[in-house]
């Protein structure tokens, strides 16, 4: 009797395992199959490349450029403004520039309000302004003018001192200025820049440093 029912409850038990064990064993080199695939297939990069146009300086060291803007001469209102340069590029970062400018001055408020007599006659107001400066580019780069036209830049700053011609008098200058260009090839750059010239006038009574600010943009050759 006790045999008869270990029978009964064990041959359902015996028959699940089995089962079992049976489903395992087939459903493995199935699991394997797939891995074996996965680790196989390649996945290919389909990358658009763009085209830069990789214009830096290589071998021209020397610089000739011009620029036009406006000037605004404290006090004096603001005028064109006409730039010419020669610089020369010490090393990647460093360079020095020799400046040559000129600028007309206009009438003073006081003048204007006044109806007074001129402050300064026509030669007197005629501004030149000679200097050297040392730049450091600091931040090379590179802009977009389309999703395929690129081109490198460069972003400097410059220091220098020089002397100023106007009202009559000559007086010693600081100049800073901010500078980018666009290199259009490894010979021809287009040039923006914003100046400071600081200089000491007593056109308006007693003495004082004017900031006089201009803007302008030109091109410059390299050779």
């Amino acid at each position: 009797m006790e045999n008869r029912i270990q029978r009964v409850f064990l041959m359902p038990l015996l028959t699940v395992s089995a089962l079992t064990l049976g489903l395992i064993t087939a459903s493995t080199p199935t699991f394997a199959a797939e891995a074996e695939v996965s680790s196989t297939v390649a996945v290919k990069a389909d990358v658009e490349r763009r085209d830069v146009v990789e214009d830096l300086l290589d071998t021209e060291n020397f610089e000739v450029g011009i620029q036009g803007g406006i000037m605004s001469i404290e006090d004096f209102e603001s005028s064109p403004w006409i730039n010419a340069h020669v610089g020369y590029h010490i090393s990647e970062h460093f360079y020095v520039k020799a400046n040559y400018a000129q600028a007309k001055a206009g009438e003073t408020s006081f003048e204007k309000l006044a109806n007074a007599a001129p402050l300064l006659t026509d030669a007197e107001r005629e501004l030149t302004y000679y200097g050297l400066n040392i730049g450091y580019t600091l931040l090379p780069g590179e802009i977009f003018f389309s999703k395929d036209m690129v081109f490198n830049s460069a972003f400097s700053f410059e220091l220098g001192g020089g002397s100023t011609e106007f009202a009559g008098d000559e007086q010693f200058t600081v100049n800073l200025t901010a500078n980018y260009r666009v290199f259009l090839t490894d010979w021809l750059a287009w040039d923006l820049s914003m100046s400071d010239y600081l200089f000491n006038t007593e056109v308006t009574g007693a003495s004082k440093t004017t900031h006089n600010l201009t803007f302008a943009t030109g091109v410059a050759f390299y050779f």
